[in-house]
């Protein structure tokens, strides 16, 4: 059994994906929200030409359909973030 949430499982599978954690925020008022982070190792300015669109559709399309059918697992926010190797 691997220590790792299913559908950060899935998502790392997908080509250009390089990790995936989680994060947790909370409010005042004792609400919290789930983001599950996923870094990618291209370049998310879609004007870029390390730009890779497929792979984003990819993301979400996998992580809906786990969340939605695989887990019970509640994710409030997906956030795709590049792995920090690129220039402004």
């Amino acid at each position: 059994m691997s220590a790792k949430a299913i559908v950060r499982q899935e998502i790392e599978k997908i080509p250009g994906v390089t990790r995936t954690w989680f994060e947790w925020s909370y409010e005042d008022n004792g609400a919290k929200a789930n983001t599950l982070v996923v870094e990618v190792g291209f370049d998310t300015d879609p004007n870029s030409t390390n730009w890779d669109e497929q792979c984003l559709i990819d993301i979400q399309k996998i992580a809906v359909d786990v969340l939605k059918n695989k887990t019970a697992m509640i994710v409030s926010y997906l956030r795709v973030v590049p792995a920090g190797i690129f220039t402004a």
